[in-house]
């Protein structure tokens, strides 16, 4: 009986020293805020698409141990529109125009290293994969245009954080690609391959094949950049609360020219488990 008692208050002690050793490496982080987005995409249209958006969600994971380790998926829905509301006529019923529709998903896995930690500054460098899809709906009254862009990059990333007190920190971090698998569209919206790809009638299917009709690029062809800094705030052991900002752009030249500014702030809470 007595060594049934040690053992188990030997477990009960590895397993509270593991648990307290957990807090301390991973965190689950929900983000919630507003995004702006300036979108010119001469493909589609000569008009510069702006949108004030407060559909913009982030889910962050981080484990932090011998390597750093994060898993981020934001969603953004944005609703552009070039001129006022307008009317038309179809089949003899008058309908209102709708807006265009952007909707936009980042997958980003990033694994790196603490390169400097002194105590009040800490840098973190690693890479990272990253998935970016945007699909698109341009309305047009009666008619509307699909478009697509999705970039599957190889990418390097840095993190500086400095301790400004016990419960106060702040944290820069940019995010650069080395090579992508960029998917547009073909050169008007539409093609051949375009249709064939579209007549499975499959959205899962189709989605492939457009990613099937990228190529690899480099800056040549795709140049991005992720932008961020971010404020938290400790108010216990187990919860942080914080704010950050994040500018995200991209620029591709072929087949026609796209531009894009995404601005993006927003309020978190984190649990360290």
């Amino acid at each position: 009986m007595k060594q049934v008692l040690v053992l188990l208050i030997g477990w009960f002690t590895v397993f509270n020293c593991y648990g307290q050793e957990a807090i301390r490496k991973n965190s689950l982080s929900l983000n919630l805020g507003p995004g702006y987005i300036m979108r010119q995409d001469i493909m589609f249209s000569p008009f510069i698409h702006t949108d004030i958006s407060f559909l913009s969600i982030g889910l962050e994971y981080t484990h932090q141990a011998k390597l750093y380790q994060k898993v981020s998926l934001r969603y953004g829905n944005f609703n552009p529109k070039v001129s006022d509301p307008y009317d038309f006529s179809i089949h003899g019923e008058n309908e209102t125009a709708y807006p265009h529709s952007f909707n936009m998903i980042d997958i980003d896995y990033h694994i790196g290293k603490v390169m400097i930690d002194n105590g009040k500054s800490t840098l973190t460098a690693g890479g990272l994969l990253s998935v970016d899809v945007q699909v698109f709906n341009y309305v047009y009254a009666r008619i509307s245009s699909f478009g697509y862009y999705s970039a599957f990059g190889l990418d390097i990333f840095g993190r500086y954080g400095i301790r400004i007190s016990e419960k106060n920190s702040i944290a820069a971090s940019l995010q650069l690609p080395l090579a992508s698998w960029l998917a547009r569209p073909p050169y008007n919206g539409i093609d051949d391959e375009f249709i064939e790809n579209i007549s499975s009638h499959s959205g899962f299917k189709t989605f492939l094949a457009f990613i099937g009709d990228g190529e690899l690029v480099t800056w040549n062809r795709l140049q991005t950049f992720d932008a961020g800094i971010n404020y938290t705030y400790s108010l216990n052991e187990k919860w942080d609360l914080g704010a950050g900002y994040l500018f995200e752009f991209i620029h591709a030249n072929q087949p026609q020219n796209l531009l894009s500014f995404r601005n993006t702030i927003n309020i978190s809470a984190t649990i360290r488990f």
